[in-house]
């Protein structure tokens, strides 16, 4: 059921999986570094181009619409708050609340290619190869594992909230939004704990932890993942020197102590 999960025909499917972690962890870190809205809007449009390769525009589209809900409720209720306490205004303005939206919209450009452009048994032989501890390796694989098996999960029970009668329309959440959490948010704990608990299963009897993990083939970099990961060099650089030309606070104090 995992293998189905992946997407063969995206061509992020032929990449390494470690440059596509690589390229994970230096956007993750330097998005946490930036403050300005431009240097954030550089990354995320590149992050952004460097996900619609993974060809799953709609899970795209849906994560981004559930940004956007939560973006425009934040934003109203810092509206709202500023009205009775005036020294907040100042946060209530668009560009400086987007900045920790657009954070974690490029972490999400560069996480869910990751989780669903591989396979399993990649995963764990890379994994095994960094020769990290049990403690880190078990967790890191079921994490990386377990969000297209919770979207595989979503599909389920939109299915069967359909079975029932409800039909998942902007209409019925306005009109029944109680109904909806009962039957979408309660079966959705229950499998997230269930696939968790078997992702973990799956990955012991694999032999992870007892040193019986055999691997099928080297894992090797070819000239692909050199250029992926030397891109992602290239503008985590050309964003954090953006950010110190917009006078980005955390650049600014680590250079100026």
């Amino acid at each position: 059921m995992l293998a189905s999960l992946t997407v063969n025909n995206s061509v992020l499917y032929k990449y390494n999986v470690k440059s596509k972690m690589l390229l994970s962890v230096f956007c993750s870190i330097c998005a946490l570094f930036m403050t300005k809205f431009e240097p954030l809007f550089l990354m995320f449009v590149v992050t952004l181009s460097y996900a619609l390769l993974m060809q799953r525009y709609r899970i795209l589209f849906v994560s981004y619409m559930f940004m956007t809900v939560v973006m425009i409720i934040s934003l109203t209720c810092v509206n709202i708050i500023a009205i009775y306490i005036p020294m907040v205004k100042d946060s209530a303005d668009f560009t400086k609340l987007a900045v920790p939206f657009m954070r974690g919209a490029c972490v999400m450009n560069v996480v869910m290619p990751l989780t669903l452009t591989i396979r399993m048994q990649n995963l764990l032989t890379t994994l095994q190869n960094l020769h990290l501890p049990f403690m880190i390796y078990l967790p890191g694989a079921v994490m990386i594992r377990f969000v297209p098996t919770f979207i595989n999960d979503i599909k389920q029970v939109f299915e069967a909230m359909k079975i029932r009668g409800f039909e998942f329309s902007v209409k019925n959440i306005l009109k029944h939004p109680l109904l909806l959490i009962r039957l979408s948010f309660s079966p959705l704990v229950f499998m997230s704990l269930r696939s968790s608990e078997d992702l973990g299963i799956a990955c012991e009897l694999k032999g992870i932890g007892q040193n019986k993990h055999c691997n099928m083939k080297n894992q090797c970099l070819h000239r692909r993942d050199y250029s992926l990961i030397a891109l992602a060099v290239i503008v985590c650089a050309v964003s954090l020197y953006l950010e110190y030309a917009c006078g980005g606070s955390f650049i600014n104090k680590a250079g100026h102590p």
